[in-house]
């Protein structure tokens, strides 16, 4: 079913090597003056950086390749693409400077350093351009300290999972406090929610975990086969969502259960027993909860009190911290589920330019359908 959607999405889009998702994601984000930002691990930062190279391709084929009397289906010239420059920078991170006294101990191997941020400029045969931004935040496990960096974001998506014991009683953050993946992922649901209640046109989105494919029964890393990796194709779990792939997303499941909806709004022709299961659910928290592990928690735990007035009287004018807001699933742990495009670790995957691009036309689908419905 979503195959069947995506090829119809693509059929509608004129048929020329520029006109890939990546570049349709890149003309979305400026025309609507979007950041797009990625907050996970390294399997993040290969999402990140599939991106760019799939842009620095297209750069490349337009400087070897002369287009300017290419037409479209229907015979009528194109608004063609000229040029375009992409250019990768680093934003440095101070952890002291944004909070204060108290923030030293934000460090070590898994903390931030730097925010990468990669532009990409278009220009076009009528003179016109354009420009768009992507950034990249290092999210290993969940660290809450790094939300305040992400206020001029327009898009988050988020991602939590490689870094928990996938066997463990509760599956256990391996680092900062051990807390389980299912009190991380409330807390980071908890964000998303509170940052497109906040301001308008802000755009929350959930990544599905990609598939492990160790030589064991189910997938999943263990120690001493991390070298050995399996070709077989993963089982899939069945849930109300649709088919979930491992541990790790069968436990995301479970967390928005306790906060969302059952996703009741369908894209165009879906069904609710369609594999593709459901894409976009509203989800009600309370802000200022200190029952996991929240942002607000953590600002209070270390007496940030100046970032903490932020939390106070509510967004309805009457004090009230519950709020609600919608947040787009982004499953794509189907497409990553063949073992054999993965590097030696069995975890992170190798730059197949095809199936990024089709990772990015579901995220297109998502973004789109979510500003049609508005």
């Amino acid at each position: 079913k979503q195959h069947q959607e995506e090829q119809q999405h693509h059929q509608h889009q004129d048929h020329n090597p520029y006109n890939t998702p990546s570049m349709r994601l890149m003309q979305r984000l400026s025309k609507r003056n979007e950041t797009l930002c990625f907050a996970g691990d390294s399997i993040d930062a290969q999402i990140y950086d599939a991106l760019s190279n799939n842009l620095l391709r297209t750069q490349l084929l337009l400087l070897q390749n002369n287009i300017n009397n290419q037409t479209n289906n229907h015979g009528q010239q194109q608004q063609l693409l000229v040029r375009i420059t992409v250019d990768t920078r680093e934003r440095t991170v101070d952890y002291v400077k944004e909070y204060g006294e108290g923030a030293e101990w934000i460090k070590g191997w898994m903390v931030m350093t730097a925010i990468k941020e990669t532009s990409v400029t278009m220009e076009w045969r009528d003179g016109s351009s354009s420009t768009s931004r992507f950034r990249w935040y290092k999210t290993y496990g969940y660290p809450p300290w790094n939300f305040e960096f992400m206020s001029d974001c327009t898009i988050v998506s988020f991602n939590l999972g490689l870094h928990y014991d996938a066997r463990g009683y509760g599956m256990p953050n391996k680092y900062y406090g051990r807390h389980t993946l299912s009190e991380d992922v409330r807390g980071a649901i908890t964000f998303l929610v509170d940052f497109v209640a906040a301001k308008e046109n802000r755009i929350a989105v959930w990544r599905s975990v990609l598939p492990q494919h160790f030589s064991t029964f189910d997938g999943h890393y263990e120690k001493g086969k991390e070298v050995n990796c399996s070709s077989n194709p993963l089982k899939l779990i069945s849930s109300t969502r649709g088919p979930v792939i491992q541990n790790y997303n069968k436990a995301h499941e479970e967390a928005f259960s306790s906060f969302c909806d059952d996703g009741g709004n369908l894209l165009q022709n879906e069904t609710s027993s369609s594999a593709c299961g459901r894409r976009e659910q509203y989800c009600t928290v309370n802000r200022t909860s200190v029952d996991y592990p929240t942002a607000y928690k953590f600002l209070s735990d270390n007496n940030f009190t100046r970032h903490m007035e932020q939390f106070r009287g509510g967004y309805d004018g009457k004090g009230s911290n519950m709020v609600t807001g919608k947040i787009l699933r982004w499953n794509v742990a189907d497409l990553f589920n063949v073992g054999q495009w993965h590097i030696s670790d069995c975890s992170h995957y190798c730059y197949v330019p095809p199936l990024y691009e089709a990772a990015f036309e579901r995220l297109l689908l998502l973004l789109d359908h979510h500003s049609e419905t508005l």
